[in-house]
């Protein structure tokens, strides 16, 4: 077999050639677009990494947000709970409050109509006594009785102590009867001026409330002995509002 040397070396060339053609315009941009398109990837693969992890921390930071909230409105709750309990506990005492108020109110009012009730008996129990007094004195003697009564005041003059008597005695008295006593004044007082020794002359006045009998009172005391103060002694002192200190 013979070999041509020089087609061998033309082919060998050829070879070298295209392989350097191949290596210059073919697999230099292959390499290059095969390099980008892995850079891509790679950036594509980091970019989506990266997205994870921001996701990650999104999340995370989504879930804090979302469980700081949550007790937020958990602490807000319980505030406002806790507030209306404190809200439903005052309004309730206040309720308490004013019921306590109303019924201690209701009992003034009631106390106080009975106690005006009792007033407005006792007076027209007063004067119906009166009124009775003065009927039943009607059919007796009248100058007997007024003698009677008057006897009875000199009688409760004499168990006074000196003390009380000297007070009597020392300013300007007043004998105060239930009708004008006539002729028979002067005789009535000459009698108080003897059971009060030092006693100046007496002024007599008239006042028919008494019904029947006698008052002494002067600046200091008040003596009575009357029918008018027997009624009140028994209807429970209806006439005490005295602005002086009073005897019997």
């Amino acid at each position: 077999m013979r070999i041509n040397w020089w087609t061998l070396a033309l082919q060998t060339i050829n070879v070298l050639v295209l392989v350097w053609l191949l290596s210059r315009f073919l697999y230099k941009p292959i390499v290059a677009a095969i390099a980008a398109r892995q850079a891509a990837v790679d950036k594509l693969l980091a970019d989506a990494e990266t997205a994870k992890a921001n996701a990650t921390t999104q999340e995370a930071a989504l879930k804090a947000s979302n469980d700081a909230f949550a007790a937020d409105v958990e602490c807000r709750r319980a505030e406002a709970q806790a507030s209306a309990e404190a809200d439903r506990a005052k309004l309730l005492d206040q309720a308490k409050q004013e019921v306590a108020d109303l019924h201690k109110q209701a009992e003034a009012a009631a106390d106080e109509e009975g106690t005006r009730r009792g007033a407005a008996l006792e007076a027209e129990a007063a004067v119906l006594a009166g009124q009775m007094a003065e009927k039943l004195l009607a059919r007796l003697p009248a100058k007997a009785v007024t003698e009677a009564m008057f006897q009875a005041l000199v009688d409760r003059l004499g168990k006074l102590s000196d003390e009380d008597r000297r007070r009597l005695a020392s300013s300007p008295l007043q004998v105060i009867t239930a009708k004008a006593l006539g002729e028979d004044e002067a005789r009535y007082g000459k009698a108080l001026t003897a059971a009060l020794p030092g006693l100046a002359n007496p002024a007599f006045v008239v006042d028919p409330a008494l019904i029947e009998g006698f008052e002494l009172r002067n600046a200091e005391l008040v003596l009575r002995n009357s029918w008018r103060a027997d009624l009140d002694d028994l209807l429970h002192g209806l006439q005490e509002g005295e602005t002086h200190v009073g005897i019997g």
